[in-house]
């Protein structure tokens, strides 16, 4: 039998806790927000974690995947799954850092669309082009009706 949520939720909380500000002045991270999503608070219908990583760069992303900490991590929780996309709007890093909410919209993007007519909204806006994907996703003070919403519990940046 598995390890319950809450108590796996109580490890990363205390990690997070202990070393989300490890990455803050890590070159090239615009941000990393801690998202945790809990069913039993009523704004989710599952529990997750989700390590939401903003990146100058490729070289940055790839900097970090090389790195120690990188290596612990895999070494703690196991090898990830990466979904990488690729940014056309990105907040600036004073605009999200006291947001305590994250809600994401993914919308498909129909074969053959006009991309130069798809909407940029929300506070970040990026593709996933190997999945026709839209991501939307907006910093707020609460989660929002009919959205993916994640409470943040951290935001680490290389700017601080």
């Amino acid at each position: 039998m598995g390890v319950p949520f809450e108590e796996k939720m109580g490890i990363i909380e205390r990690r997070i806790a202990e070393n989300g500000s490890k990455l803050n002045g890590f070159p090239g991270l615009l941000f990393k927000a801690y998202l945790v999503a809990k069913r039993h608070e009523g704004y989710s219908d599952e529990n997750r974690y989700a390590p939401f990583y903003v990146w100058e760069n490729a070289q940055s992303m790839t900097a970090f995947l090389q790195s120690p900490a990188f290596k612990t991590l895999t070494q703690d929780f196991g090898w990830p799954q990466i979904d990488t996309w690729l940014a056309l709007h990105i907040p600036c890093i004073d605009e999200i850092r006291n947001s305590p909410w994250l809600s994401i919209t993914r919308h498909t993007i129909p074969p053959h669309s006009d991309l130069s007519l798809t909407a940029q909204d929300g506070d970040l806006s990026a593709w996933d082009v190997s999945r026709w994907q839209h991501l939307q996703a907006d910093f707020g003070d609460a989660p929002q009706r009919g959205k993916e919403n994640y409470r943040i519990t951290y935001i680490a940046s290389g700017a601080w």
